[in-house]
């Protein structure tokens, strides 16, 4: 490794765009954040201005600078993360032809029970890794191909963020790589590259999509006009990192066998390294390329961790609110306070956070979140509770299946994101999990993640692993209190047990058809 430097790192999420500057201990020296729409253009459906997408990065790429006061020219790679499963059809300069579809964009209803009725959920699995989902880009390109043949037939590429970005940097190397395709859905996992039997399927030419090669890899240099609009130096190498929740392994320093991470943010995903391709045959987990070339990792996904906490912000804590902003302190603190004067397991009440479907292990689309237990006995205090347990329930049914599917228990789980930094959300994972738990000194791990392959990709490192060994630190091992972990163990039976009851008797299902019926 050559003498300390200055890094810098950028994910491009769905809501924001984050810019980080940090040196080669992991130190970070300053970040910078810029929000952006989404646009709804029919019920169901999410899109982005891809170009708008880039005036706010590059607006925040000149703020970091600006703030920080570092010398551009000292800073010496930049490492690219970006949402996953949002794609853009681009002409042969790389302009967009219309605004990208978002991975969380519902047009593709008719098309994904076309796929399921030609090829099925087993075969699909089997290729891709990855349960079929309509949140997948395959349906939505299926989608393209079907509803919109003269787009298709003007597409010079249909690529993901990451490669468009990196070409407004400066790339002419438009490549995809392994680790930010799992949410495209359309992977041959055996081989970590494009199905050709999934693309055949659909009708989409595979001369349409990008050619796979590997993350953590230079793709080029910052050119004279990104110089100018962002702010960083002509000249400066930009690399391929990943998408993000690979990305946010890597800042975790999720790079062997038995490691995993869990990032509590508006969604939950939790990701562990694998070394080679796992047998699945119930399909519950995701299979994806990893950061670290040509190996894997195993996903699952709660989507609604944080909102339910959110939620219940914004419905019940008005007080909470208000003295929060009297006293300028943190929402989230008071409402953990209170939480914390509640007993384990709240006596019995214990909440389900469905409140956008249960995704691994079970992907129940219509599942929706409630509560059981709840009688006179019951306060504020334990009802905030029981969120931040009903959450980490979700997550353990995550945790039992990766370590089903890999075969023995994690060495290690690591927590990121924003829920990492409440102490007793933290203390009830290790709980309910019935193991240590590792807190991380830099919780944003995604950005970290991406500046961290950057650097391995531009050289300042000899490896990933190097990179990781020198900017990861975790600092801080919560273990579990065996004694409440006893109580949650028997309150997780009663929380996956009534689960299971009302997704087998259909009464999801039958709320939302009631739902669409009476409320649409």
């Amino acid at each position: 490794m050559a003498s300390k430097k200055l890094l810098a790192g950028i994910d491009a999420g769905t809501t924001g765009v984050t810019v980080m500057i940090a040196d080669t201990e992991g130190n970070i020296v300053g970040t910078a954040y810029r929000e952006y729409p989404c646009s709804y253009p029919h019920p169901g459906w999410v899109e982005q201005d891809m170009d708008l997408m880039w005036t706010h990065m590059c607006e925040a790429s000149k703020e970091v600078i600006a703030n920080t006061g570092v010398d551009p020219t000292e800073i010496a790679s930049l490492g690219f993360s970006s949402q996953r499963g949002t794609f853009v059809c681009v002409d042969k300069d790389l302009n967009p032809l219309a605004d990208s579809i978002v991975w969380s964009c519902g047009r593709a209803g008719e098309e994904l029970t076309w796929i399921r009725e030609n090829l099925g959920d087993d075969r699909y699995h089997d290729i891709s890794g990855v349960t079929l989902s309509g949140l997948w880009s395959y349906a939505k390109m299926k989608w393209v191909v079907d509803k919109r043949p003269e787009l298709l037939d003007r597409t010079h590429l249909i690529v993901n963020g990451q490669e468009f970005f990196l070409h407004k940097f400066g790339s002419e190397d438009i490549a995809s790589d392994p680790a930010s395709i799992t949410l495209n859905g359309m992977m041959d996992i055996a081989n970590l590259d494009w199905s050709r039997e999934l693309c055949d399927l659909i009708n989409l030419p595979m001369d349409k999509l990008p050619p796979m090669k590997t993350p953590a890899r230079q793709v080029g240099v910052v050119s004279r006009e990104a110089a100018e609009l962002s702010g960083f130096a002509e000249g400066m190498p930009i690399c391929f990192g990943g998408g993000d929740q690979q990305c946010a392994a890597i800042g975790a320093g999720v790079i062997r066998e038995g490691l995993a991470e869990i990032t509590i943010g508006t969604a939950s995903v939790m990701v562990a390294h694998i070394d080679s391709r796992k047998s699945d045959p119930d399909h519950l987990v995701l299979m994806g390329g990893s950061a670290i070339p040509n190996k894997w990792d195993m996903e699952g996904l709660a989507f609604a961790t944080g909102v339910c906490l959110r939620w219940w912000r914004d419905t019940y804590g008005q007080l909470e609110q208000g003295t929060a902003d009297q006293l300028g302190m943190d929402v989230y603190d008071l409402i953990s306070a209170q939480a914390a004067s509640a007993p384990v397991g709240c006596k019995g009440y214990v909440f389900f956070p469905f409140f956008s479907g249960q995704v691994t292990p079970h992907y129940v689309d219509n599942a929706r979140g409630g509560a059981i237990g709840l009688s006179l006995i019951h306060d504020r205090a334990m009802m905030a509770r029981s969120i931040m347990e009903g959450g980490a329930y979700e997550l353990r049914m995550i945790v039992d299946a990766m370590e089903t599917v890999l075969g023995k228990p994690f060495d290690s789980i690591r927590l990121s994101g924003g829920g990492a930094k409440s102490p007793l959300w933290n203390q009830i994972q290790a709980d309910v999990y019935g193991r240590p738990v590792e807190r991380l000194k830099v919780s944003e791990c995604t950005t970290l993640g991406a500046t961290i392959l950057g650097a391995a990709g531009a050289g300042i490192f000899d490896s990933v692993e190097e990179a990781v060994e020198n900017m990861v630190h975790p600092f801080d091992s919560i273990e579990p209190n065996m004694g409440n972990h006893a109580v949650y163990q028997d309150v997780f039976g009663i929380f996956k047990d009534t689960f299971l009851a009302l997704k087998n008797a259909n009464v999801y299902d039958k709320i939302a058809a009631v739902q669409n019926k009476h409320w649409g």
